[in-house]
């Protein structure tokens, strides 16, 4: 563009943006809402305007009367071809360089991939803002709350759907990694959580690296400072697993990592070769649960006895660990069948998790006991969005989401942008088709 066709070009704009200020500015005295909207309809107007010059110019250029095909072939360039793009600045209509390639007998038009378009002709930057909506709110609710906030970003809720599944499709890929090494305990948590699909209850995987700080206080700002990672899906727990200990791990830079969770989320996988150098710990509050149980049966039933051994027990783990515990298990002799198999079951339990009950060293050195974090991780990026009333999911549309939901709790600022011209990008190498 030389400097005097970019100078005729600001004027048009200019003009134009001056003939609307006049054909809508108001009489007498304005209000703050008169002031607001018509400075919101000509600002969009201004957008619409600069992004259509810039797009028109772009989807019209052409490598030449022949391009590469993907299939490997030659195309030919037969046409214009018209196409109505959703941009952030409302519905832009162009016209792209179409080319037919006979080996593979496909036509395709290469402005489309360089453009980044998504589903629904959407640009990469109306991809990413879709996405966004769609993470915080039911698909549902995202054109009433496009409405609300005056976008001009009118899609169908399919295509929405379709937008956040190919970005979260993306983050799956090549997930953020917004945390670096540090020198404080990083800490890993693992649980599940349910949500409803068509063939009922499934468990979505969950798991959150962080950096604790006893003294933090409870504010945004204090709780940035944990550097919360979400990771989850709805997918095996392997992988998860699998990819929550490589970014502790890389956390950690080689200190040990401290894993808190349940003892059924511990035992998801074999975690030595993922974490050589690691901490387990037993979630105390899901130990307290355990000790109530056995002290009813213990006890022969609810009552003043049996809360006195529970809460003293809890102490015994806290200030010297489980060899009292383990002591009145092995020492216990029911004499019916009920409480028997109570004690079967936790004496086996507590002996498998006894190195995992190390309280007092853990609480020395300043390591979380409890499993807060994680349980909270399943409530805000599961629970939240995937089990509201009359919702069902299919696991291959809910995963994707997933991964959007979770980069974005984890970077609320996180630009989506990339990943929606990565798809556009591995669309291109796949083929016309894809």
């Amino acid at each position: 563009m030389t400097p005097e066709e970019r100078d005729r070009r600001i004027r048009e704009i200019a003009e134009r943006v001056a003939e609307r200020l006049d054909a809508e500015w108001p009489e007498g005295n304005l209000t703050l809402n008169d002031i607001e909207d018509l400075a919101e309809r000509v600002g969009h107007d201004v957008q619409r305007e600069i992004t259509d010059r810039f797009l028109q110019k772009e989807a019209t250029r052409k490598a030449g009367p022949r391009t590469a095909c993907p299939c490997g072939g030659v195309a030919i360039y037969r046409r214009r071809q018209a196409l109505t793009l959703l941009t952030t600045g409302g519905r832009v209509r162009v016209q792209r360089a179409y080319y037919y390639c006979s080996a593979c007998r496909q036509g395709h038009c290469p402005a489309d991939v360089r453009l980044g378009l998504g589903p629904a002709n959407t640009t990469p930057a109306a991809q990413a803002r879709l996405a966004v909506l769609a993470a915080f709110a039911t698909y549902v609710q995202v054109p009433d709350l496009i409405a609300q906030l005056g976008l001009p970003l009118q899609v169908d809720i399919k295509s929405l759907e379709r937008v956040a599944q190919e970005v979260g499709a993306q983050l799956a890929l090549a997930p953020p990694q917004p945390f670096g090494t540090t020198e404080r305990t990083v800490v890993l948590g693992l649980d599940g959580v349910m949500y409803p699909t068509y063939t009922g209850n499934q468990e979505a995987r969950v798991a959150v690296v962080y950096e604790p700080d006893w003294k933090a206080g409870r504010t945004p700002a204090a709780e940035a400072g944990l550097r919360k990672e979400y990771l989850a899906t709805s997918g095996s727990r392997q992988s998860l697993v699998v990819a929550a200990c490589a970014r502790a791990r890389a956390r950690a830079g080689g200190a040990p990592v401290v894993v808190v969770s349940d003892g059924q989320a511990l035992d998801w996988v074999d975690l030595e070769p993922l974490l050589p150098e690691r901490i387990e710990i037993l979630d105390f509050y899901h130990v307290t649960g355990r000790l109530a149980e056995i002290a009813v049966a213990l006890h022969g039933g609810p009552g003043a006895a049996a809360t006195a051994w529970s809460t003293e027990m809890k102490r015994e783990l806290l200030e010297w660990g489980p060899r009292k515990l383990l002591d009145a298990l092995r020492e216990w002799k029911p004499g019916a069948a009920a409480p028997s198999e109570v004690r079967r079951l936790q004496l086996a339990y507590f002996e498998r998790q006894e190195e995992r009950l190390r309280y007092p060293d853990f609480l020395r050195r300043g390591y979380p006991i409890g499993s807060g974090a994680v349980e909270g991780a399943c409530k805000h990026v599961i629970a939240d969005r995937f089990d509201g009333s009359g919702m069902r999911w299919k696991p291959d549309t809910a995963d994707p989401l997933m991964h959007v939901r979770a980069a974005l709790l984890t970077q609320p600022r996180l630009d989506l942008r990339p990943y929606a011209v990565a798809r556009a990008t591995r669309r291109r190498e796949a083929g016309p088709a894809a």
